[in-house]
C-alpha cells in the first residue's frame, strides 16, 4: 500500500507549487507538446475572431446569447469568429460588429480592430481574384458566349442550305 501512495503526488503538490504541467507530464511520462500551446497561442494573437470568441467562452456565453445581446444573427456572429469576412456586409459594417462584439465580451476593441482590417483587405482581395472568372463579362465567359452564337449560327445556315437544296 505505501508504494502506491508515494507514486502519487500530494495534494497539496498539485495545488501548491507542483504546476499543474508538470503534472500531467509526470504521469504521461513525457513532455505537453508546448510547440503546440505556442501555435495556439500564435493563431489566438492574430486572429481577431479567436480573440472574440476566446472572450465570449470566458464569459460563459453561447453564440445565440451573444447574437441576442447585439441583435446579430448567430451566423454573423459564427462568422466573425471564424474570421469569415466574405459572409458579411462591408468592411465598415464589420469593424461596427466588432467593435460592439468585443466592448460586450470586455475586450479592448482596437487592437481586434487593426487585425480586422488586415484580415478584411486580405480576404477581400482573394475573393476578389477567385470571383473574377465568375463575373458577367469576363474573357472566359465571352468566349463560351460567342461559340454559342456561331455554333447557332452554323446550324441555321446548315438548316437553311438543307431547305433550300431538298425543294430544288
Amino acid at each position: 500500500m505505501k508504494d502506491t501512495e508515494h507514486s502519487q503526488p500530494a495534494l497539496s503538490e498539485v495545488t501548491g507549487t507542483f504546476h499543474y504541467q508538470e503534472l500531467i507530464e509526470s504521469r504521461l511520462g513525457q513532455p505537453i507538446a508546448t510547440d503546440l500551446i505556442e501555435a495556439e497561442a500564435q493563431r489566438l494573437a492574430n486572429s481577431p475572431g479567436a480573440q472574440l470568441a476566446a472572450g465570449r467562452t470566458a464569459l460563459g456565453w453561447s453564440i445565440e446569447q451573444v447574437a441576442a445581446q447585439l441583435k446579430l444573427a448567430p451566423r454573423q456572429i459564427i462568422a466573425l469568429e471564424k474570421d469569415d469576412y466574405p459572409a458579411l456586409p462591408e468592411a465598415a459594417i464589420v469593424k461596427g460588429f466588432t467593435r460592439a462584439y468585443a466592448k460586450l465580451v470586455k475586450l479592448d476593441p482596437e487592437p481586434i480592430l487593426a487585425l480586422t482590417a488586415v484580415d478584411t483587405d486580405k480576404k477581400r482581395q482573394a475573393a476578389a481574384n477567385t470571383d473574377k472568372s465568375r463575373r458577367p463579362g469576363s474573357p472566359t465567359q465571352n468566349q463560351g458566349y460567342a461559340l454559342g452564337i456561331y455554333i447557332c449560327l452554323f446550324i441555321a445556315a446548315a438548316l437553311a442550305y438543307a431547305y433550300f437544296n431538298l425543294q430544288h
